[in-house]
């Protein structure tokens, strides 16, 4: 018993075990290999085994997934604005006129609406709007009287609807209403009623109301009286002087100039006498 187990015999078997400890890792052991700072794999790593001739394998398995993000812009509507121009510029009592210009941003759906007022004269309405923001209308102008003629051209805005209408008395736009909040602004017609100038203001007012979404555009034009028919512009006068008469001078005849140089010889000599 002291011979097998003397303690050289067991320093060498200690030595033996430890050696195979560290050069044979456990079975199926499971280390991670970093090839890239960016990469994430795990290898499995089969030891061989002693005397078989089997040769360790790394097998790579698929890449863990990279968390990602998905950031999506929400489009901002354009803000709404609205151009107009009136032809001919300076219309008489008579000539068409056409109110057209461009609206962009907003609603649109439901149109643009024109406002033309002069006086007792009030003309509310809706015109349409095509695919490309444009917008026309003609207005006849005979039997309306001359005046100073206030135009607005308004778009609903963003909710699509005009905040600030007319109402109509017996067929006629009389009174100017905020439908937010269902009060009258100001009358065109009757009594506490505003016209011209003083309308158009009450009008820019009413469109700058809080809650009021609505943009516009204001024209000023001046409809012009008609021509009499019949009246032709005065012509210009010209003057043709008269054609000067020019006399000509006969020459004096032989007979003549003896005639006078005689009597004058005679009429020295009746000197000298004296």
């Amino acid at each position: 018993m002291s011979t097998i187990f003397s303690f050289p015999r067991m320093m060498t078997i200690a030595v033996f075990f430890l050696v195979m400890l560290m050069v044979l890792p456990a079975s199926g052991m499971a280390v991670r290999v970093s090839t890239t700072a960016a990469s994430n794999k795990m290898a499995t790593i089969t030891p061989s085994v002693p005397g078989t001739g089997a040769v360790t394998t790394a097998t790579e398995t698929s890449p863990l997934p990279t968390a990602t993000a998905t950031i999506t812009a929400v489009p901002t509507e354009a803000k709404p604005f609205i151009s107009a121009n009136i032809t001919p510029a300076n219309p008489s009592v008579g000539d068409v006129i056409t109110v057209s210009g461009v609206a962009s941003g907003g609603n649109l759906t439901s149109g643009v609406q024109i406002w033309i007022f002069a006086g007792n004269y009030i003309n509310v309405t809706t015109v349409p709007v095509n695919a490309q923001g444009k917008f026309s209308r003609t207005y006849p102008t005979a039997g309306l009287p001359p005046a100073t003629y206030y135009l607005f051209v308004q778009s609903p805005g963003m909710n699509g609807m005009e905040d600030i209408v007319a109402t109509n008395v017996n067929g006629y736009a009389s009174q100017v209403m905020n439908i937010n909040t269902g009060t009258a602004v100001f009358n065109f017609t009757g009594t506490g009623s505003v016209q011209d100038n003083a309308a158009a203001l009450a009008l820019s007012s009413a469109f700058n109301q809080p809650g009021v979404d609505d943009v516009f555009t204001k024209l000023i034009f001046n409809l012009a009286a008609p021509t009499p028919a019949g009246t032709a512009a005065p012509a210009s006068e010209v003057t043709t002087a008269a054609p000067v008469q020019t006399t000509t001078k006969s020459p004096l005849s032989s007979l003549t100039l003896l005639a006078g140089i005689g009597c004058a010889g005679l009429l020295f000599c009746a000197l000298k006498r004296k």
